[in-house]
C-alpha cells in the first residue's frame, strides 16, 4: 500500500497534470462558469484537467460537494455522465443551472418574456414589511419587489439558469446589476465610498427584466456543444450520507475548506432568496469546524469505497489548512483517514500548487495559499463487510 508521504506518480508524472491548467482560465472557459460568483471554486481548467486524465468517455463523474458546479460541467463538457451534490441551497442551484440549461439564447429569452406577465401579477402582491430591514438595505423599494416576484417564480418553475443568472446580478454597484452599491461576491452595502448624494443614480430603481436579459445574454457568450442525451442528476443532501443509486466511475469533488470559507456566511443575502433564511446553521454543516470537517469525511470514505468501482480513482482538491490537534497538513490528516483508518485506498498522486493572490477573494489576508489535489485509488476488489 502507497503511505501518503510516498505517492506513486503516474500519467506522466507532475508536470504533465499541471500543464493543462497553467494560466488563466477566465477569458477561455465556457461563460456557464461565470453565472454567478462563488468564493472558493475549483479552476475550470483543473476539473477539465482532471476530468481528461482520470476518466474516460461515458464514465459517471460523482462530485459530492459541487460548489458552483464547475467540475460537473467540465465532466459533461467532456462528454461524461454526471451525478452532483451540494448541501448549499446556493451551490446546488448553480450547478443545476449548469447541468441543466437553456438550450439556446432564444430559448432562455423566449422564456422570459413569456414569465414575465406573471412575474408582474406576483410583483404587485408582495407587501415588502414582511422583508427583514437587512435585506430591504441592498435594494430600491420596487427594484426588490421585481427581484422577489422573479425569484420566487423561477423557483417554482424550476428553471434553474435563469434563475442562477438572477442571482449573479443580486448585488454590485455596476449599472447592470440590482442592488445599491455593494461587493460582488460577498454582500456589504460601500455607501461610503458611493455616497447617495454624490451617486444618486446608484440607488435609484432598476428594472429587473431588463438586466436579466442582459446577463443571459452574456452568459450564452461563449458554449461549446453539449450533449444533452447525457445523465446528469444534482442532489442538495449531506454528502456523507449520500449513496448513488448507480456505481460511479470515479469521484473529483473539493470538499470544505474546514473554516477557511464562509459559504453560510458569504452567501447570506442569495441564500435569503432562496428561502434559506438561517445561514449562521448552513455554516455549521458548510463550512464545517475540524471535528466535524474530519468525521464527515470519514463517513464520505466509508460510503464511497460502497459505491466506487473497484480500482477506480477518488480524487480530492483541498485547501491546506492546518490540522489544530499536532498541527498537521490537512490533506496529510485526510490521506491517512482513507489510507489507514477507513482501509482500501491507496494513494497514487499528491500534488501542492499555490494559489495565485488574484484568483483569492480575500486577498493578501490569511486564508488558503495553496492548494493540494489527493489522487486515491479504490482498491476493493469485492463489498466490504
Amino acid at each position: 500500500m502507497a503511505t501518503c508521504g510516498q505517492p506513486t506518480i503516474f500519467l506522466g508524472g507532475r508536470s504533465n497534470l499541471l500543464c493543462g491548467w497553467v494560466g488563466s482560465a477566465l477569458r477561455t472557459e465556457t461563460t456557464f462558469h461565470q453565472l454567478s460568483p462563488y468564493i472558493g471554486k475549483v479552476k475550470s481548467s483543473m476539473a477539465a484537467s482532471l476530468v481528461s486524465r482520470f476518466t474516460s468517455q461515458g464514465d459517471l463523474v460523482y462530485d459530492p460537494f459541487s460548489g458552483s458546479g464547475t467540475i460537473a460541467l467540465e465532466a459533461w463538457l467532456a462528454g461524461r455522465r454526471v451525478l452532483a451534490n451540494d448541501i448549499s441551497p446556493y451551490a446546488s442551484t448553480l450547478t443545476r443551472a449548469k447541468m441543466f440549461p437553456c438550450r439556446c439564447l432564444e430559448d432562455a429569452l423566449s422564456d422570459i418574456d413569456h414569465l414575465s406577465g406573471e412575474a408582474d401579477k406576483l410583483r404587485d402582491a408582495i407587501d415588502l414589511r414582511s422583508i427583514p430591514r437587512w435585506v430591504r438595505r441592498f435594494f430600491h423599494p420596487e427594484t426588490l419587489r421585481e427581484a422577489l416576484a422573479w425569484t420566487r417564480l423561477l423557483r417554482t418553475r424550476r428553471r434553474w439558469f435563469l434563475l442562477a443568472s438572477l442571482l449573479g446580478i443580486l448585488h454590485h454597484q455596476r449599472p447592470g446589476f440590482l442592488s445599491f452599491p455593494s461587493s460582488h461576491t460577498v454582500p456589504y452595502l460601500r455607501e461610503k465610498k458611493f455616497p447617495r448624494h454624490r451617486f444618486p443614480a446608484l440607488y435609484a430603481y432598476r428594472s429587473v427584466r431588463d438586466r436579466l436579459e442582459s446577463k443571459v445574454k452574456r452568459a450564452f457568450r461563449r458554449v461549446p456543444n453539449l450533449d444533452f442525451g447525457l445523465a446528469r442528476a444534482c442532489a442538495c443532501r449531506d454528502a456523507g450520507t449520500l449513496a448513488p443509486m448507480k456505481m460511479v466511475d470515479s469521484i473529483i469533488t473539493s470538499p470544505p475548506y474546514m473554516r477557511q470559507l464562509d459559504y453560510g456566511r458569504d452567501n447570506r443575502l442569495r441564500l435569503w432568496f432562496l428561502g434559506a433564511h438561517d445561514w449562521r446553521s448552513l455554516d455549521a454543516i458548510a463550512s464545517p469546524s475540524e471535528g466535524t470537517f474530519l468525521s464527515l469525511m470519514r463517513r464520505c470514505f466509508t460510503v464511497w469505497r460502497k459505491h466506487l468501482k473497484p480500482d477506480h480513482f477518488c480524487i480530492l482538491v483541498m485547501g491546506n489548512a492546518c490540522s489544530r490537534n499536532g498541527r498537521e497538513d490537512l490533506p496529510e490528516v485526510v490521506c491517512r483517514i482513507a489510507t489507514d483508518e477507513i482501509g482500501g485506498y491507496t494513494l497514487e498522486l499528491k500534488y501542492t500548487e499555490a494559489i495565485p493572490n488574484e484568483r483569492r477573494v480575500r486577498r493578501g489576508i490569511v486564508g488558503s495559499t495553496s492548494e493540494t489535489i489527493l489522487v486515491l485509488r479504490n482498491r476493493r476488489t469485492r463489498d466490504p463487510a
